[in-house]
């Protein structure tokens, strides 16, 4: 089986992900999720890391393995079988657990008061700017973005709107606020407006200032 998605070149944006307690690892995400999930693809010198690494773990950790020039992905525990065969895309990276491995975005910027805030709002609930009314929170890492969450934005005049504006602020994080008909039409905008604004600048670049909250981006695909 081999999970490499069919996106346009355009739909990928570049990143760092990590699985479970590996990684983090330099990688390209799609602008879309799978169940809310991520999918990365890597070049072939960071699925020897990963390999690496992997081999390296605590028993129990993802099993991956690099043959004939494809990246496999085992079932743990001591039968080994092969749950998936990825080999490369026409660019040679490397697209793998799509669906079933739970990469992550990498971030070090602190997001807990942040998440606490939204699942406090929610939680309690709160009127919506309309139904295409999308947020896209995310940190900024200069030549990346880290999604943190996509929600609808709270009205103007709901007090989750301040409520999570301020822990965004406070925490030193950014969010779009977009017109789109779905979710990951929203994040998609996100990703592609981001990455149109930052191509320029080279990983571990210091960008200031960062976006701020609450930045007003053209509406995503419909």
């Amino acid at each position: 089986m081999n999970s490499q998605p069919s996106g346009r070149r355009d739909e990928w944006f570049p990143s760092s992900v990590a699985l479970e307690d590996l990684g983090p690892y330099p990688a390209e995400v799609l602008g879309y999720r799978h169940d809310g999930m991520i999918l990365p693809r890597f070049t072939a010198d960071t699925v020897l890391r990963i390999v690496d690494d992997a081999r390296a773990a605590v028993p129990g950790a993802p099993r991956i393995r690099f043959t004939d020039g494809s990246v496999e992905v085992l079932s743990r525990g001591r039968a080994q079988a092969v749950l998936e065969h990825c080999a490369p895309d026409p660019a040679g990276w490397f697209a793998f657990g799509h669906g079933f491995l739970s990469w992550q975005e990498h971030t070090t910027t602190d997001r807990a008061g942040f998440i606490r805030a939204l699942d406090e709002a929610q939680a309690g609930g709160y009127p919506p700017e309309s139904l295409t009314a999308w947020t896209i929170a995310f940190a900024d890492h200069g030549h990346r973005m880290t999604l943190l969450a996509v929600f609808r934005t709270p009205h103007e005049n709901a007090a989750a709107y301040d409520a999570l504006y301020n822990a965004l602020y406070a925490g030193g994080l950014s969010s779009y606020e977009t017109a789109a008909a779905r979710a990951d039409d929203a994040e998609l905008a996100a990703r592609r407006h981001f990455n149109g604004v930052r191509a320029h600048v080279t990983p571990g670049a210091v960008i200031w200032p960062t976006v701020a909250p609450a930045t007003r981006i053209p509406a995503g695909p419909h």
